[in-house]
Order: C-alpha cells, then structure tokens, then sequence
C-alpha cells in the first residue's frame, strides 16, 4: 500500500490542493507525508566567470521554506497524519526524483502545476519531468479537480478510476495499483477496464472483428481479476470491476473520451481517475514523444494516475 507519500509544494495554494487527497490516503494506510520544497539557488552571470551562485541569498531562502513547510504540515487537512518536512537545494524536477528514489517512495502526489502560471504547465514541466523519470507511481491532479470534492465528501463517496488496457502485460500492471488507490480513497470503489479500437482507416468488417477481440479479452480480464481477489496487497474485497470498449480515431482520444463519459455506445461512463503504466504496447523505451500516456497528461481533465511497468 502507499505508506510513504511524497508531496512537492512550491508555496502557492494550488499545489496545497493535493493535501487532502494524501492525507486520506495515509489515514488509511496509516502512512507518513513528507512535505518537500525545492529551493533553487540563486545565480548571476559574470561574463569573467560565468554563472555565480549567490549564497546570501540562498540561506535566506532555506530557512524560509523549512518555516512554510513547518507551517503547512499543522493544517487541519493533514490533521491526525504523520508528517515530515525537508528542503532540498536543486531544480524542482530532480530534486524531487532524487528525494523519491533515495527515500523509496511509494507515492507521489502533486499538483500539475503552481507558481508557473495560470495555464497548465507545458511539456518540459516539472510534473512531466517526474512522471517521466521516478520509479514510483505519480498521481498528478489539476485544479479543482472533481476527485477533491469526492475525498472531502462525507461519507467517503463512489470513485471509478478508468484503466486503459492494450492487451499487453505491460498495460495490465497498471491494475493492481489503481486498485490499491481505489481501495484507499473511495467507500465503493471501481475500476473500469476499457480497450481502445481505433477507426481510422479501417474496413467495417476489419472494425468488428477488433471489436469483438477487445470484448474477448476485457471480459476475461475482468473475470480473472474477480475470481483473484487482490486482497494480498490491500484491495478490498466490495472493488467492483467493470468494462467496456471505446472506439475512437486514436487510442488517447479514445481514452479521455472515455473517462468523461463521451465515448461512443451505450456503456460509456465517466471516471474521476485515469490509471495507465507509461508504457505498453508502444515499445520498451520510457514515455517517447508523443506516447499515448504522455498525450492523455497533457490533455486530460481528470487525475492522471501513471505507474512505471
């Protein structure tokens, strides 16, 4: 389960937003929060030496965020939660994949973004930087998101959290983690399986024939994790598990098509979560351009659940 939990702050208010999301889920696991903020050193560049850290500056600016951090973990969001606090010197991104691999972390939960403007951040950013290069699982949530009113509401209400399938054992790794993260934040969870049939540039005849495999494999999917309950690693034995096939012109539109409800036929639903690995079917190598999962982080409304297979 996700007992230790890593949170990046940068100081504004968004970032704090996912607070509550990482205290349910310590409560819960009876985990620790560690708060980190990275402090980036100021510099200057001198055309005699070149870039030149200001150190006056920098011990002026620890001390300042060890109080912030100090200061966020006495919030009543996190009230009755272990906390830890620490400050690290070093770009966001890495200092935050350093302190997640050093500390092994079993959850990182942040805000896709915070002092870096009001749009969400681009590629390159420091959410997409992480999710690329950390071992553990990230949960990347956006500004008032629904799955914040669903964890403040009281009592705990239904989530279904989307798990996109391909047919690869690489997709599937996906599964047991986003069960473990239903378990944890919803009263009657749910995961929703669905498997993407493109329609781009196929026959009718073609289409069909791939739509009744993805049916074969989700229904067998689905009965296998049924019949082999995860309760081993801490999913509840009232998880539902339901399916259904989406048909889109590309597999990512497919998918967030599906987790808003607006997928073509009768089945569709909507989901509060999106839990995909970074990779499957696309190849060995990690998030490479233009991946589907990396196209579903830049464009989806919902929470983006991604864990490395």
């Amino acid at each position: 389960m996700f007992q230790d939990i890593l949170v990046p702050l940068d100081g504004s208010s968004r970032a704090e937003q996912v607070l509550p999301v990482a205290a349910r889920l310590a409560q819960i696991t009876d985990g620790t929060v560690s708060l980190l903020q990275a402090v980036w050193p100021p510099s200057v560049y001198m055309a005699s030496v070149g870039e030149v850290v200001l150190p006056d500056i920098l011990d002026e600016t620890v001390p300042a965020a060890k109080e912030y951090l100090e200061s966020v973990a006495k919030k009543s969001s996190l009230e009755g939660v272990r906390t830890e606090t620490q400050v690290v010197i070093g770009h966001p991104a890495e200092a935050i994949i350093a302190a997640s691999n050093a500390d092994n972390t079993d959850l990182i939960v942040m805000c896709s973004h915070g002092h870096t403007g009001e749009m969400r951040w681009s590629m390159g950013s420091i959410a997409e930087k992480v999710a690329r290069h950390v071992s553990s699982p990230v949960l990347i949530l956006y500004e008032d998101c629904a799955l914040l009113e669903e964890i403040a509401a009281i009592p705990r209400s239904s989530v279904r959290i989307l798990v996109p399938l391909d047919g690869s054992q690489h997709a599937e790794v996906a599964v047991a983690k986003a069960a473990m993260l239903a378990t944890a934040i919803s009263a009657q969870g749910e995961l929703h399986l669905t498997h993407v049939v493109s329609s781009r540039g196929n026959k009718v005849s073609s289409i069909d024939e791939e739509l009744e495999k993805a049916r074969h494999y989700l229904r067998t999917f689905r009965d296998r994790m049924q019949h082999h309950m995860l309760s081993n690693v801490g999913v509840s034995p009232d998880l539902a598990y339901t399916w259904s096939v989406t048909m889109a012109d590309d597999v990512a539109s497919g998918i967030m098509q599906a987790a808003e409800g607006s997928a073509r036929g009768k089945d569709a639903v909507g989901c509060q979560v999106i839990a995909m690995t970074a990779r499957g079917r696309s190849g060995q190598q990690l998030w490479s351009l233009g991946s589907t999962t990396e196209r579903v982080l830049q464009s989806a409304r919902q929470p983006l659940f991604i864990v490395h297979g």
